[in-house]
């Protein structure tokens, strides 16, 4: 409709006004509707047919109205009056022409309030005007702190007024980014999930306050409060009490099912409700949530109710699959300004917290429904109310602002709100390997922004772009320009200060002078979590080597039996510093490991597991055969996996593998069996000890 609106306002403008000309009116009207305390925004824009009728159309921004037509449009004798059709009460608007403003009242069910609009410009046109030298100011940004490349797409109501690239996809190749490059947008993925579950609201199949155990019996959390209180609301808006625990999913090869059944084995550290805590894994269970539901994949899910009614070819779910595309941006880490390449992390388990892969092109798409109130080409997509339900504050967030800039309100359903300079905004964030996102809407003034990016670490260019331009398109530039560059310059130079001063702290902890309380060679071991899952503790030549999730490193004496994860190479950073205590048993055998794997809480607690090799078979068989104990016969023998001992008297007892060679007797607390061998290696077993909580007693094995 936008080629006709000019065409619209400049007739209205000469029934109104006959001392001037068509051609000198404006062709796009906004204005507001004076409801006490809280005015209510909306435009209109008109258009005079060949056959001489008029026609036209208001939006609504707050009440997700876009594009209504307008019913018993008339002008005449300086004049306007119009009819919103379909809504009770009849609203009508009734008002006089003055040049450039129209005032009059507003009257709907009996009622009758005053309103205004002026002629106003085309929020495309005004976008345009604004970003006149944006390509020289990002070309700045990624070179002042040396990212290789970035996508940018701006829209303006329904309309696209930048989609374009800047820098390289890889600083090896030098390939220039596109508009159809394809970025990982990390946690902006949240708001793809929480649109899903609010399409199946509409349908019925949902309810945002009903417990999520109506729809998921199995779910359970380590608290049963929260595990009964939960509901899918909660899901959405990070109030569940539980902190981050990225490290359950980052690395692992864990599938969804496999990661929603270990949530009930993830402390809390805030009651249900509490506080907001960001948390991936409650999103994947959102998206675990909306499969269970459909029998649908979440990727289906998406694909279906958004990629496909929005026509986002450019878009996809799996870092795998963005490997392979030949416009891909490569994932680079960022240090002292230089971009080096790293691999693409694979968290396709997570992937409804974070793993959609999309182009500029893509976000166009996106941000112009959800600009549009959720219609796209003609089709709704979501009930407006529910859109809005996305965009409302459900959580607060506890930070006190750091100046007058920009006040976070609180959490939505996927998107973090905030007053930016007096705007409603609407935006989110998204990191992980290698990229950094930002997307931002701003829902009253009908403006989005999306900027992404192909490097990590410290990179604040999605933040200091997409701030800038917003300030330009909502008109806060002109009143007075912020520096972001330079203040995110700060925040870097003050970041690397904290973390030197951090550093400096963590070492004056160390205990000079210790010594580990045994031989390296028995901390060795798998170390278990029902939550966590494994780490594993291996002997490298003469040093310990740690791995978890596939991410491995070294580890190096700290003090006493304490020990610090070290990178011996690039790939092996993730862990560094990661600090692990050993602890022993009344034994003396190393028992247990604690690792600080959430840095909210105490660290982890994983029990070492028994040696692989005491549940193999052709291990096993060493130690069957016959045992001299005192006056009786001690009998060992193997069923699959398992020894088994048989006394005279006494049942078979069923051996569970231990340490060592040591095997607790099953349903038997306090007592076991250790095999010893002879001298020369663990080939010849020369008897076993029977350990009972009344005393040790000593048995010979009986050569056949």
């Amino acid at each position: 409709m936008r080629a006709s609106i000019a065409t619209l306002v400049l007739l209205v403008a000469a029934a109104s006004a006959p001392a001037q000309e068509p051609a000198e009116l404006p062709g796009h009207w906004e204005g507001a509707i004076e409801i006490p305390g809280s005015p209510l925004a909306f435009d209109v824009d008109l258009v005079l047919g060949e056959d001489g009728a008029w026609s036209g159309d208001i939006s609504i921004p707050a009440q997700g109205a876009k594009d209504v037509p307008l019913k018993d449009l008339a002008i005449d004798d300086g004049r306007i009056r119009f009819v919103i059709p379909g809504v009770p009460g009849e609203p009508t608007f009734d008002g006089a022409i003055e040049g450039e403003e129209i005032s009059g009242d507003f009257t709907q069910g009996g009622q009758s309030l005053s309103f205004s609009m002026s002629a106003g410009e085309d929020l495309g046109e005004r976008a345009r005007a604004a970003l006149e030298g944006i390509d020289e100011y990002v070309e700045k940004v990624l070179a002042t702190f040396g990212v290789p490349g970035a996508a940018v797409s701006v829209v303006a109501g329904d309309e696209v007024v930048l989609e374009r690239g800047y820098g390289v996809r890889d600083v090896e190749s030098g390939e220039a980014v596109t508009a159809d490059t394809l970025f990982a947008i990390g946690s902006t993925s949240k708001a793809f999930t929480a649109f899903v579950l609010g399409t199946l609201v509409d349908e019925g199949l949902l309810e945002w306050d009903e417990p999520v155990r109506e729809y998921l019996p199995d779910f359970r959390l380590w608290d049963e409060h929260a595990t009964q209180r939960l509901k899918v609301r909660d899901l959405l808006i990070h109030s569940s009490g539980l902190p981050r625990h990225d490290l359950v999913w980052y690395g692992s090869d864990a599938s969804r099912a496999e990661l929603f059944a270990r949530l009930r084995h993830l402390e809390p550290t805030r009651d249900l409700g509490e506080e907001y805590q960001y948390q991936n894994l409650m999103f994947m269970t959102a998206g675990w949530l909306a499969e269970r539901i459909t029998g649908k994949t979440w990727e289906e899910l998406v694909r279906e109710r958004i990629f496909e009614p929005l026509g986002i070819e450019r878009a996809n779910f799996s870092v795998e699959e963005s490997g392979r595309d030949a416009d891909a941006a490569t994932p680079h880490q960022v240090e002292d300004r230089t971009a080096k390449p790293v691999p693409f992390r694979n968290i396709d388990a997570i992937g409804p917290a974070g793993s959609i892969n999309a182009s500029a092109t893509s976000a166009s798409k996106w941000m112009q429904m959800l600009l549009s109130g959720g219609e796209f080409g003609g089709e709704r997509l979501i009930e407006s109310a529910t859109l809005r339900e996305m965009v409302t504050n459900h959580m607060a967030i506890g930070a006190f602002p750091e100046d007058q800039t920009s006040m976070v309100m609180g959490y939505g359903l996927g998107w973090v709100l905030e007053a930016h300079r007096g705007k409603f905004l609407a935006h989110h964030g998204g990191g992980i390997d290698g990229f950094i996102s930002w997307i931002a809407i701003a829902p009253r003034e009908r403006f989005g922004v999306a900027v992404y990016t192909n490097g990590a670490g410290m990179n604040p260019v999605p933040t200091v772009v997409g701030r800038a331009i917003l300030d330009r398109v909502l008109g806060l530039a002109e009143r007075e320009e912020i520096d972001y560059l330079a203040k995110a310059e700060e925040n870097l130079k003050q970041f690397a200060e904290a973390q030197a001063k951090q550093e400096e702290s963590e070492q004056e902890r160390r205990i000079e002078g210790t010594s580990p309380s045994r031989a390296l060679a028995e901390y060795a071991g798998e170390y278990e979590h029902p939550g966590y899952g494994a780490v594993k503790v291996t002997l490298d030549g003469e040093s310990l080597a740690l791995e978890y999730n596939g991410m491995r490193a070294g580890l190096e004496h700290w003090h006493y039996d304490t020990f610090s994860a070290v990178a011996r190479n690039e790939s092996e950073e993730d862990l560094e510093d990661t600090k692990i205590l050993f602890r022993a048993d009344v034994d003396g055998h190393i028992v247990e490991a604690l690792v600080a794997l959430e840095q909210t809480l105490p660290p982890i607690v994983l029990e070492k597991a028994p040696d692989a090799r005491l549940t193999d078979p052709g291990y096993l068989q060493r130690f069957v055969g016959r045992y001299q104990l005192d006056e009786q016969i001690a009998v060992v023998s193997l069923a699959g996996d398992r020894l088994k001992v048989a006394l005279p008297g006494q049942p078979v007892y069923t051996l569970e593998p231990e340490q060592g060679s040591e095997f607790a007797l099953e349903g038997l607390p306090g007592f076991s069996l250790e095999f010893q061998f002879a001298e020369g290696g663990e080939e010849t077993v020369s008897g076993a000890r029977f350990i009972q909580p009344n005393g040790i007693f000593e048995a010979t094995r009986i050569e056949e």
